[in-house]
């Protein structure tokens, strides 16, 4: 993590996050299972429990440029290094207030090229990293759980682990 600092409310929101996917009450088969443990990898999996199926996500949280679900750019950002791993199909990025998150899908950001920029890190020296950009991105506000919980159901039913499932009822 560029931002070691943020590891305290990366995993605070994210616990949060899936208490209250738990306690949405649709697709009660659907579940929301952080890792317990720090693996360096995904941070946690979608699990449909009638059939097994799984995808793997990653979970961000924004302290800049996205709050009461509103964010400042028309595309969504997403590092390189998360890319390249294929345990994860989906990011979940809460916004600063924790009201909502922006929701995209790995395999479309691979088909946009990459782009050098400098980040912002803890110290004071920024470091040059590739990132990646989507505009096929969807944010849910935690007021639309349901419909989140849905999308993810589907996902899993159907396989699709792209932007397409948004257009899925």
């Amino acid at each position: 993590m560029y931002r070691p600092s943020m590891y305290g409310k990366h995993d605070e929101t994210m616990l949060r996050f899936a208490d209250l996917f738990h306690s949405c009450p649709v697709c009660q088969n659907i579940e929301m299972r952080p890792n317990q443990v720090e693996t360096f990898d995904n941070d946690g999996i979608f699990i449909d429990t009638k059939t097994g199926r799984q995808m793997g996500y990653d979970w961000e949280y924004r302290d800049r440029y996205f709050e009461n679900c509103q964010f400042k750019f028309d595309s969504l950002g997403q590092y390189e290094r998360k890319l390249e791993k294929p345990s994860i199909q989906i990011a979940l990025q809460c916004d600063a207030t924790e009201t909502g998150i922006a929701v995209g899908w790995h395999k479309d950001w691979l088909r946009e090229k990459q782009v050098r920029r400098s980040l912002l890190t803890d110290s004071r020296q920024k470091e040059d990293g590739t990132l990646r950009y989507t505009k096929k991105f969807c944010i849910y506000s935690f007021e639309q759980m349901d419909s989140f919980k849905r999308m993810i159901a589907a996902a899993l039913a159907q396989g699709i682990y792209s932007s397409e499932i948004f257009k899925v009822d």
